[in-house]
């Protein structure tokens, strides 16, 4: 459940800062932001690691023979690109408000990509 709330409010935070017009963009209110994100990333992440692991455990050797296994890597993939925009995006200095937009338009893009993946690939 930590799993699933933690990516909701990264994802949410990103469309919001994604459409979000200059006076939320300004960089003391992205800062405190990107910090609130990027525990949700951490969160995600520790508790995605704990969730494949669940998931190997009944015997998955190739995560590439099966669906299951191939949105497990996606996820992984797009957990590694959110994770290093995010990386930029804290040690930003500029403060320019399309920089921040494109940005979190990338990690929400990428986790919407990869969820429609998964969606694919799951069902």
């Amino acid at each position: 459940m930590i799993h699933v709330v933690s990516n909701a409010g990264f994802f949410g935070m990103a469309l919001v800062f994604m459409i979000g017009d200059e006076e939320i963009l300004k960089e003391n209110i992205v800062k405190r932001y990107l910090k609130i994100a990027f525990i949700f990333v951490l969160l995600t992440g520790t508790t995605g690691i704990l969730l494949l692991s669940i998931l190997t455990m009944t015997g998955m050797d190739d995560l590439t023979s099966n669906p299951m296994g191939q949105s497990a890597l996606v996820m992984i993939l797009g957990y590694v690109v959110v994770l290093f925009i995010i990386s930029l995006a804290l040690i930003y200095k500029g403060g320019e408000a399309r920089v921040y937009k494109k940005l979190f338009g990338i990690m929400f893009f990428s986790y919407l990509v990869v969820y429609l993946i998964r969606v694919y690939l799951t069902t």
